[in-house]
């Protein structure tokens, strides 16, 4: 047997029970599990595993070429998933030991700092670990591989994953809604409200961390063809990994081109116009669990009244992503509290205001993820931003201020956290002094906020 430089190991020990579950009745029906697997585009294989191959190539012409590596993309043949390995493999044609394939640096996520180079094991017929896969599956189809960094945060999931992706597979002519996103090393699962992967793909996301974990110890599981690897190009945020803070790259490549080519792409699979009405409206986005405007109905009011337009609150418990895209697209402004649901801010039309709102302790400066994505050249969007500079505004429920970790500091530690007015930046990943800070709930200032867009607003 042998081994290429770059391997993943994704265990299945430690999977979510909760996960398990809703994928073992997600495959239900009248046969066994294994049955229902092979109902939902499994086929159980002949004796012999498949021999796999690989083709790569550069992630894109425009790629920054580094010393280490540049990053590659590969098409794989009949890449295999072992449950004794706990690891990727491929098996060759011949002797693992004189055979060789062309995978060099290839990057599941694009993200600095994240240990995230793919990998995998080549095999050989005559290898005795081949003979131990007893029971052995092949899915059909084209796959696209991802892993992520943060789940239930659609930032995360546009700006780590599918911006990346769009950008890389536009590049190589495979971005087709026929290929099936195929998620590794995750164990959280999927909420269901995951709807901005069909930007990607219109079929439901492949989650390997379960299906690993469904198949019998001994088994192997092939895939058709999977497309690995992820272009640097398009990232434009280093989320603070190590000891520096969350910032902008010093060196981003991303320009507005991207952005309006990947939010076109995104419309047309959601069915939306490029065509805007001529009635001008603003946009009040909201969450309504934590983070709230606590006066959102007096400044919708206000705003409406103050600025002559129609004002419409969303957010992403009450509204589909693709309406609140929809409504975005046209909108002469859009505000908020800083926070994940501002990435689809990226939709704006040219001439349009972003008003990110922050809450109490929290600079604007340290928290830059949205301001440099609607300040690239081109975008022709304005920006601003509100602070709460009041404490007695800011509110916050104690049931997630223990969920937060606040309640388990000391007293020393919780008092330290109190007397600052302002956060020290942000460093990746854990910060309770930041999250109990950015989750509090604020009484926004009305007249300052009319003020700012009746100066920003074309």
């Amino acid at each position: 047997m042998y081994s290429l430089t770059l391997v993943v190991k994704v265990s299945v020990i430690s999977m979510g029970m909760y996960h398990a579950i809703v994928y073992f009745f997600s495959l239900a029906g009248t046969e066994s599990t294994y049955g229902s697997i092979r109902n939902h585009g499994y086929r159980h294989s002949v004796p012999d595993i498949p021999v796999g191959n690989t083709e790569c190539w550069p992630a894109s012409k425009n790629e920054p070429v580094h010393i280490d590596h540049t990053p590659m993309v590969c098409r794989f043949k009949n890449l295999c998933f072992s449950n004794i390995l706990h690891s990727f493999f491929i098996l060759g044609r011949g002797n693992a030991e004189t055979e060789s394939f062309p995978v060099k640096e290839v990057h599941v996520t694009p993200l600095k700092g994240f240990a995230d180079a793919f990998s995998l094991q080549l095999l050989s017929p005559n290898d005795a670990i081949t003979h131990r896969h007893n029971h052995r599956y092949i899915r059909t189809g084209q796959y696209i591989m991802f892993s992520r960094i943060s789940w239930s945060n659609i930032a995360h999931d546009i700006h780590d994953v599918l911006l990346p992706m769009f950008y890389t597979y536009n590049f190589s002519g495979l971005v087709d809604p026929a290929y099936t996103l195929f998620l590794i090393r995750d164990n959280h699962g999927f909420s269901g409200s995951e709807e901005h992967y069909r930007i990607i793909s219109r079929n439901p996301v492949v989650d390997g961390y379960l299906e690993f974990a469904l198949l019998p110890d001994d088994a192997a599981i092939c895939y058709e063809e999977v497309l690995v690897g992820s272009s640097k190009l398009p990232i434009w945020y280093d989320w603070g990994v190590g000891r520096i803070p969350e910032k902008p790259l010093d060196e981003s490549f991303l320009t507005s081109d991207h952005v309006r080519g990947f939010t076109s792409y995104a419309k047309k699979q959601f069915g939306i116009s490029e065509i805007c009405d001529t009635v001008p409206y603003g946009i009040i986005l909201t969450r309504k669990k934590n983070r709230k405007i606590l006066n959102s109905n007096d400044l919708q009011t206000t705003l409406s009244r103050e600025l002559g337009m129609e004002i419409t609150e969303l957010s992403m418990e009450f509204n589909s992503i693709s309406e609140i895209i929809r409504k975005v697209s046209c909108a002469r402004f859009a505000i908020g509290m800083h926070g994940a649901i501002l990435i689809l801010t990226m939709f704006l039309p040219p001439g349009a205001t972003l008003l990110e709102m922050f809450p109490y302790a929290i600079n604007p400066d340290n928290q830059r993820l949205f301001r440099s994505m609607i300040q690239l050249p081109g975008m022709g969007i304005e920006y601003a931003s509100w602070r709460n500079m009041d404490e007695s505004k800011s509110t916050i429920a104690p049931k997630l201020a223990s969920v937060l970790g606040f309640q388990k500091l000391s007293e020393t530690e919780r008092d330290d956290i109190l007397n600052r007015s302002e956060v020290p930046p942000k460093v990746c990943c854990d910060d309770v002094e930041h999250s109990y800070r950015l989750y509090h709930d604020t009484f926004v200032d009305i007249p300052a906020i009319v003020d700012i867009l009746k100066r920003t607003i074309r």
